[in-house]
């Protein structure tokens, strides 16, 4: 049996997730190989076969599953193989991504057998507007690993029913703490409708080096390899070109960061579901 591990992971958290939990099936089934398969900046096609499982990770972006994410996801092929579906959230909600997930999974062939959320810092998490700063952390991937034990065990003993998304629900965010975010989103939309601003990563000329690494860990090919210049019609707004940069040269402002660390720093904890 190969287990593979799929991901799309802008920032490393999804990939810290999916590792934990490849790691943890394997320990409960002698004999098996893991096949790692990052699909964050390239696509390429890959059948699992049905004696195989597949963990298949993904950062949630709005409350769904990540488009980029799901269009390089669609050259897997599962062949009636089973799978567990992570999604990874900032710490806010997951709303309707584990179920997207796992509509998406059953499309390319797999049928989904486990689902999991965990958090992971936030694309626009920084040090003056932390947002589940420095997660998956110890905890989460002790949590990962033994979730993966769980699976790999139902799996042994012959787990073969489709697990219920219904199952995984949001865990709830203080009452205000919604109301204040609600408010922030009005005054932003009505803000967008007057003068509307798109917001990208800038560059702190001063700083950069120009050492390449912003376009090297870009997962779209937004960052131009020749002159550092950024594309905004590819920029996916993953800072992944901001968190990597050696000289701290690239920064991202959204006011979307200050209302997130403010209203949602309650540490949540990951949630899980295993088929019967």
């Amino acid at each position: 049996m190969k287990i593979y591990n799929i991901c799309f992971s802008p920032t490393g958290t999804s990939a810290k997730v999916s590792e934990a939990v490849s790691h943890g099936i394997a320990e409960r089934i002698d004999g098996c190989e893991i096949v790692n398969c990052d699909y964050t900046r390239s696509s390429k096609s890959v059948k699992v076969n049905a004696e195989d499982i597949a963990v298949i990770a993904a950062p949630v972006y709005g409350g769904h599953f990540a488009p980029p994410a799901r269009k390089r996801l669609e050259a897997i092929c599962g062949s009636g193989a089973k799978c567990v579906v992570i999604a990874v959230y900032g710490n806010r909600a997951f709303e309707k991504a584990v179920s997207e997930m796992m509509e998406f999974s059953k499309e390319r062939g797999f049928t989904p057998v486990a689902a999991a959320t965990f958090i992971g810092e936030h694309s626009y998490s920084t040090a003056s507007t932390p947002i589940a700063a420095g997660r998956p952390d110890e905890k989460d991937l002790l949590i990962a690993q033994r979730f993966g034990n769980q699976v790999g065990e139902r799996i042994v003993a012959g787990i073969s029913n489709e697990v219920d998304a219904s199952e995984m629900l949001d865990e709830p965010s203080p009452e205000q703490s919604l109301r204040y975010f609600k408010e922030f989103i009005i005054c932003y939309q009505k803000m967008q409708s007057e003068t509307p601003r798109s917001y990208l990563p800038e560059v702190d000329k001063e700083r950069c080096t120009n050492c390449g690494t912003c376009a090297q860990v870009c997962p779209t090919g937004a960052i131009s390899a020749d002159n550092l210049e950024l594309d905004a019609t590819k920029c996916i707004k993953c800072c992944a070109c901001v968190k990597a940069c050696p000289e701290q040269a690239r920064t991202f402002f959204t006011p979307f960061a200050k209302p997130l660390s403010e209203n949602f720093n309650a540490r949540k904890q990951p949630k899980f579901v295993i088929a019967g």
